[in-house]
């Protein structure tokens, strides 16, 4: 994938209608990088003289064309995305090659967003090996010239040693000024990555980078050591200049929006989805606020239930189920980032309730555009089990939103599990 020059914003879900020409060649070929074909990332449909380009559940900067990037946006407020990835805790795992600028931003860039788009530039660097140039070097003890006469003084002769010297000399290797930055920002990376296995590549990538630099030195930057151009050679400047740059990003704690600005700081192109990212905040909001009550919030992808007492053919993996113990299930709960519920979504969460036996199941959906944030009874089955929606408000008070919708499902939980 390669940076395009016309860029086209289109909001998450939303429709762009694009002339044939842009999307076909005279041949009648496909113009769309193949690369974003197999993200299912778009749906695309014939109209008449053109065609009809549907963005789905990703969010980012996404090469469509040679010559056209689209830049999906979601429908809610930049900021509440960043507040979104932070509390569900997003690894930034979807990370393109290619580059796009983020509009400068007054609060710190995510970590863990720094670290991905550094092994990014790292991963690079490794490829096509280290820089490698002159640098001098002192050498105490055996004469090399070029002799220091002065520091030679002052620490051999004038303490009756009149053998050794202090000499200057010129190595060819990779302790250069450049590399010992590079050493002491991998050092500070692999300080900060998580524990997690989906970010054990990094971990392997920064290990081979520190291992081919240990005999380099690490040295904290000044400003001088962030411009290049003296100091790398052409075919490495962009790896250099990536890695520099993110490296002062982390010291200084500059920050960057998600919005696209053409003068913005330049970062590797990040895709969100928003059904994780819904799903993971709402889980991961829900566990917190409920940690105090005693009660577990699990994540039924990783912790799946039978669909049938008999059979382990069919699992059930609901989003989120609440546990008071280990074998007392007190709610299942499904998240969908969809403005609509579908007849499937109410059958889904009817079975996966009922298999677990529990007594309360909610489906939890982003509130419209212009909906309060709200808790509607769906209604009972036979079984007596309860059924609710819950709308989040994700377009105002992000925080504000979360704490209400803990107040709100405590408030339809069992009595006593609360």
């Amino acid at each position: 994938m390669t940076t395009a020059a016309r860029i086209v914003e289109i909001q998450e879900r939303g429709q762009r209608y694009f002339p044939r020409a842009d999307l076909v060649d005279a041949q009648g070929r496909s113009l769309i990088l193949p690369e974003t074909r197999q993200l299912s990332a778009i749906e695309v449909t014939d109209v008449t003289d053109g065609a009809r380009l549907v963005a789905l559940g990703l969010i980012g900067y996404l090469p469509l064309t040679a010559d056209i990037t689209l830049n999906i946006v979601p429908k809610f407020p930049i900021q509440n995305l960043w507040t979104m990835l932070d509390i569900g805790g997003e690894n930034y795992r979807n990370i393109l090659p290619t580059i796009r600028r983020y509009q400068t931003s007054a609060n710190p860039a995510p970590i863990q967003m720094l670290a991905r788009s550094f092994c990014h530039y790292l991963r690079q660097a490794v490829a096509s090996g280290f820089e490698r140039s002159y640098y001098a070097r002192r050498q105490t003890g055996y004469y090399k010239p070029r002799v220091e006469f002065g520091p030679t003084i002052n620490q051999f002769i004038s303490r009756g040693n009149p053998v050794d010297t202090v000499s200057n000399v010129f190595e060819f290797g990779l302790d250069s000024p450049v590399n010992r930055v590079v050493k002491s920002a991998c050092v500070r990376f692999a300080s900060l990555l998580p524990a997690e296995e989906a970010w054990n590549e990094e971990r392997r990538l920064l290990r081979y980078a520190l291992e081919t630099l240990q005999r380099v030195q690490t040295r904290e930057p000044s400003a001088l050591d962030f411009d290049t151009e003296a100091s790398v050679s052409r075919r490495l400047r962009p790896q250099y200049s990536g890695m520099l740059r993110i490296y002062h990003l982390l010291l200084t704690g500059g920050g960057i929006s998600f919005t696209f600005e053409p003068g913005g700081k330049e970062l590797p192109s990040f895709l969100f989805n928003l059904d994780d990212i819904f799903e993971r905040f709402v889980r991961r909001a829900i566990a917190t606020g409920f940690r105090t009550h005693g009660i577990s919030v699990l994540d039924g992808n990783k912790h799946q239930g039978r669909l049938f007492e008999d059979s382990r053919v069919y699992p059930t993996k609901s989003d989120i189920i609440f546990r008071r113990s280990k074998h007392e299930v007190i709610g299942i709960g499904e998240v969908k980032y969809k403005p609509k519920l579908k007849e499937a979504d109410r059958y889904q969460i009817i079975s996966h309730v009922t298999s677990a036996k529990s007594p309360i199941g909610i489906l939890f959906t982003p509130a419209n555009i212009g909906e309060s944030q709200r808790l509607e009874r769906i209604g009972r089955m036979a079984t007596g089990a309860q059924f609710y929606h819950y709308r989040v408000d994700i377009q105002g008070d992000i925080q504000a939103a979360v704490d209400q919708m803990i107040v709100d499902i405590a408030g339809i939980l069992p009595p006593g599990a609360v």
